[in-house]
């Protein structure tokens, strides 16, 4: 799409919605306006492979609402797998005439360990509250959720930490929002989720459709600048300032098992800043990733510099444990540091179940959210270049 030089700058905010029983509305801007000419294009001569920190914020009244590590860990894992690809396969699952323009943003994702106070840090937050409704409250301009004064809790430095907050939203009529980069400040800024649709795992397991981890892939290319494929318009006027993205007049939902066209053009209904369920969410476009470098560059020029997420030396594996949860393994670092190594799961009779290669992870569940594990004894084997260490982990 053509893009449009837009003069006045508004607060957006993003808004999704999930609704159990009848999908009606995921995803909702209340304006596209950017006050910055960006010309997003398929053919950036240099794309730059950029690493974030992230911190969740937790903010919880029961037990369920305080989510597991795991639960966070399996939301890492998915954006690193979705945003961090070395190779981009071909997917048939994606239209031929589209297959070309699948990429992967070489972002990579890791929990912060440090706070902003320069203390050891997991990259979790949790905090007990009294009041849910501060999930989608505002007073005096402010959403209440980011301020510790308003009943939240502040948020770290923006320049340097991914801010995410995790709250119950069932008393709010949306399932989230991101602010965009053209409107963070200071003191507000990040991405606001319910509880339930973060990751694969726990209270996230069964919170079909959007039960994959997929909304925050979702929510951050709205963070990094993304909008809609149609901008939210119901005719072919609307404009994501996305060049190798089609035209298309309205949005889609559910999962959609036919070729959509509208406006002359087949409609690119399985992208992720489409309005899908997660299963059906399958690629973000060269133009589109050029467009995220290009805001980074423009209004999150620190963000990429304050993460470090590859270690600078190889920790041992020895050091390397197994604790089972919701249905995954957690494997970890003792002193939660980063690790890596080829992983290896077999059942009692030395069946090969699963296996995978991970690079710089502080955690990690396995096996993915597709393996169905059935109760018993199972072993992993972790091995680097110098080391090798066999876990047993038990299934309940």
């Amino acid at each position: 799409m053509r893009f449009r030089i837009l003069k006045l700058s508004i607060l957006l905010s993003i808004w999704c919605l999930y609704n159990v029983k009848a999908q009606t509305l995921r995803c909702h801007i209340s304006a596209g306006i950017n006050p910055v000419s960006v010309n997003a294009k398929p053919n950036l001569a240099v794309r730059e492979k950029m690493q974030f920190q992230l911190v969740f914020h937790i903010l919880y009244t029961t037990a369920e609402e305080n989510i597991s590590m795991g639960q966070i860990v399996s939301q890492v894992q998915v954006l690193n797998d979705i945003m961090n690809q070395a190779v981009v396969w071909p997917n048939p699952q994606i239209p031929a005439v589209f297959r070309s323009l699948k990429e992967s943003p070489q972002f990579q994702f890791c929990l912060a360990d440090s706070d902003p106070q320069g203390n050891p840090t997991m990259g979790v937050t949790r905090t007990l509250i009294k009041d849910l409704s501060i999930a989608c409250k505002k007073e005096f301009g402010k959403r209440n959720l980011m301020h510790k004064s308003l009943g939240g809790v502040d948020i770290w430095d923006p320049k340097k930490y991914i801010n995410i907050f995790i709250i119950n939203r069932d008393q709010c009529p949306v399932l989230g929002e991101a602010i965009f980069p053209w409107n963070a400040s200071s003191d507000e800024d990040g991405v606001i989720i319910h509880y339930k649709a973060l990751g694969y795992t726990g209270p996230a397991a069964d919170y079909y459709p959007f039960h994959q981890g997929k909304t925050l892939v979702h929510e951050l290319g709205h963070y990094f600048g993304l909008l809609h494929l149609s901008n939210d318009r119901s005719d072919c006027n609307g404009d994501d300032e996305v060049e190798d993205t089609p035209t298309q007049a309205n949005e889609y939902f559910g999962c959609p098992k036919y070729e959509a066209e509208t406006c002359g053009n087949l409609n690119m209904f399985m992208n992720y800043m489409s309005l899908v369920e997660d299963g059906c969410m399958l690629l973000f476009t060269k133009a589109q990733i050029n467009r995220m470098q290009q805001m980074i560059q423009t209004y999150r020029l620190d963000l990429p510099t304050a993460a470090n997420c590859i270690p600078t030396s190889q920790n041992e594996l020895t050091d390397v444990n197994g604790s089972f949860e919701n249905g995954f393994w957690l494997l970890y670092h003792k002193d939660h540091k980063n690790w890596s190594a080829d992983i290896e799961l077999y059942d009692t009779g030395g069946k090969l179940i699963w296996q995978s290669s991970v690079v710089a992870v502080q955690y990690l569940t396995i096996p993915d959210l597709l393996q169905e594990m059935g109760s018993g004894l199972y072993f992993v084997i972790l091995r680097d270049q110098k080391n090798q260490k066999v876990l047993k982990l038990f299934t309940n």
